[in-house]
């Protein structure tokens, strides 16, 4: 029975990986991402919405699933709730066991069955190691112990993997998601196995407290999966917003210069005589552009609007702001290069990444199941 639960728990992981890698990722990418869903904006409220849907109707079957092609355990081998008392439980063995007992029946599988409820009944007749086979699955303190160790392995790997994989500002947003669903998760487990308090005992009334929570430990990886997603999407880098609203800032007031240049070129054209309070801002606007462009005729032009030292002084400032501006471009540009670079990069390696958190993923529930 041991290698048989194994290799279902192999299988089961196998299926696993092959569902968040190549099913439910690409549909949830597709619902963050599509056009058509999102309405020329991805990552809207309606992508977002249907990402969330499908995640939990994924996280429902699973648990339908799961629930419905595991081994019985000894409750429901019996026929009772799992909060059932010493006496309820003895009168189901009795009423039970005389169906399939060998000497009233001819069904060849009544042996099994009968033996199987010998079992149930030999472990759920007592309340010690009937508690204990209900939090923690076995029937002794060494089971308990084990439980617990287990719990703790679990959380403490599911942390640092969790940091991990929501390394980045990108997912900053999943790490708040993903450590908050593993603290509500800690809490659930803490009154649930330890406080003897069960808050699914009404909807599964014959599932144990360890196959309630075993079902919400393999619920994890999916959602931390799906928040990795949905977070990336979403996500806004202002630093990034604010550099582009600098940038065409800076376009804005290069398009500015050239117009007072050729402001201050048609009017020395025209010989129009102009206003001693716009004069020395036409003419440094002019005078730097000019040196900025190559432009050798700006002197003469504005020449006549203010005296030489002023000329030279604000002609001064505006190259250099026209230099820096040139300089903020430039750099500009190759920060935008560099953020392309990266996000192909990122495009790259996403393969690479689930692929290693499900290996990893994998691995941990093959030690789980052999412990």
């Amino acid at each position: 029975m041991g290698a048989t639960s194994e290799d279902e728990g192999s299988t089961g992981d196998a299926l696993d990986i092959v569902l968040y890698l190549f099913v439910l990722g690409p549909a949830v990418e597709w619902c963050l991402k599509s056009p058509r869903v999102n309405r020329g904006r991805p990552g809207s409220w309606r992508g977002v919405s249907l990402a969330v849907l499908l995640l939990a109707l994924v996280a429902a079957g699973k648990m339908a699933w799961e629930s419905g092609t595991r081994e019985p355990n000894h409750f429901e081998t019996l026929g009772v709730r799992v909060d059932a008392g010493t006496a309820e439980i003895k009168r189901a063995y009795k009423t039970e066991s005389l169906k399939y007992h060998p000497d009233k029946t001819d069904d060849p599988a009544a042996p099994a069955i009968f033996m199987r409820m010998q079992r149930a009944y030999e472990t759920l007749k007592d309340p010690s190691s009937r508690d204990a086979y209900n939090r923690f699955g076995g029937k002794s303190g060494d089971d308990e112990s084990g439980g617990m160790t287990g719990a703790a392995m679990f959380y403490a790997i599911w942390l640092v993997l969790g940091y991990l994989l929501t390394m980045g500002r990108a997912s900053e947003d999943a790490r708040t998601w993903a450590f908050s669903g593993l603290l509500a998760l800690a809490v659930v487990e803490y009154q649930t196995r330890v406080l003897k308090y069960d808050y699914l005992a009404m909807v599964l009334p014959h599932t144990t407290v360890h196959e309630k929570l075993e079902l919400l430990h393999r619920l994890f990886p999916p959602f931390l999966h799906g928040s990795r997603m949905i977070s990336q999407v979403v996500f806004r880098d202002i630093g990034v917003y604010n550099k582009m609203l600098v940038e065409q800032m800076h376009v804005k007031v290069d398009e500015l210069g050239k117009l007072a240049y050729a402001t201050q070129r048609e009017i020395a054209k025209q010989g129009i005589a102009r206003p001693s309070g716009v004069a020395a801002p036409l003419a440094a606007a002019a005078d730097g552009f000019a040196k900025l462009g190559g432009e050798k005729a700006a002197d003469a032009a504005v020449g006549a609007a203010a005296p030489s030292v002023a000329r030279a002084s604000s002609g001064a400032a505006v190259a250099g702001a026209g230099a820096e501006s040139a300089a903020d471009q430039e750099a500009a540009a190759k920060q935008a290069a560099a953020r392309e670079a990266a996000a192909a990069s990122q495009q790259n390696n996403r393969m690479t990444n689930l692929i290693l958190f499900f290996l990893v993923y994998a691995g941990f529930k093959y030690v789980m199941d052999k412990d």
